[in-house]
């Protein structure tokens, strides 16, 4: 910015940034305007780092920022996550191999998977144009959509690496869930897991497949918490 933020822009600004933490316009101004510093506060900050698992104080409250809440994660991001974990990237029409969701500024380009997810046209400057309520559209989509299943099978895809490997299925199951949702099974999830590959004539591949779709699938994948 060439010249100083009027104090209108920068109180607006906070307030849509991080008004429940406990910042103030006072704060970015000391960071001089530096909204990268200003993130790090916010990702510092205790509010930010609270557990999305309530207790018996909280676990009723819904307003008071106690605790985190588990929110949907935007189409654009939602995408990016699929094609992160399945080690596939989109092809948009128009726009060079590799782009990822959250690049694409053309509101106009057909995509199913944006237009279900909630992603706005931005017709209006209202942040209630996008769309954040689960569907069974939704749903329906990550389960049978065959772009999403063409991504889990893709010959290149993280689950033919895998099975391809010289891995044992244990460690397979570890890097799945890695993958997915960046943390290691449990000892109850790990048992579960092991049985897609004790399944009478499933091969290696098709029991990663199943594994990295279920996991595509689950609450924890799809929403940020």
């Amino acid at each position: 910015l060439q010249h100083l933020p009027e104090p209108v822009f920068v109180k607006a600004m906070v307030r849509r940034l991080a008004s429940h933490l406990g910042l103030d316009a006072d704060h970015l101004v000391a960071q001089r305007y530096d909204l990268k510093a200003f993130t790090r506060s916010i990702l510092n900050s205790n509010a930010y780092q609270l557990d999305s698992v309530p207790n018996q104080s909280n676990q009723t409250d819904s307003q008071n920022f106690s605790h985190a809440a588990w929110k949907p994660m935007p189409a654009e991001v939602l995408l990016d996550a699929i094609c992160q974990a399945t080690g596939v990237p989109e092809q948009f029409n128009g726009w060079p191999m590799g782009y990822r969701a959250i690049q694409i500024w053309d509101n106009r380009m057909p995509s199913y998977f944006f237009r279900v997810f909630g992603r706005p046209q931005r017709v209006s400057v209202c942040e209630c144009e996008r769309g954040n309520e689960p569907s069974i559209a939704q749903a329906l989509h990550l389960m049978n959509s065959p772009e999403s299943v063409r991504k889990i099978r893709h010959r290149d895809g993280l689950a033919a690496r895998l099975a391809a490997s010289e891995r044992s299925s244990t460690q397979i199951i570890e890097e799945i869930y890695l993958a997915a949702l960046c943390r290691l099974p449990t000892e109850a999830e790990q048992t579960l897991m092991q049985q897609a590959f004790q399944e009478p004539g499933l091969t290696r591949r098709e029991a990663s497949e199943d594994i990295l779709w279920t996991l595509l699938n689950t609450r924890e994948f799809v929403y940020n918490h």
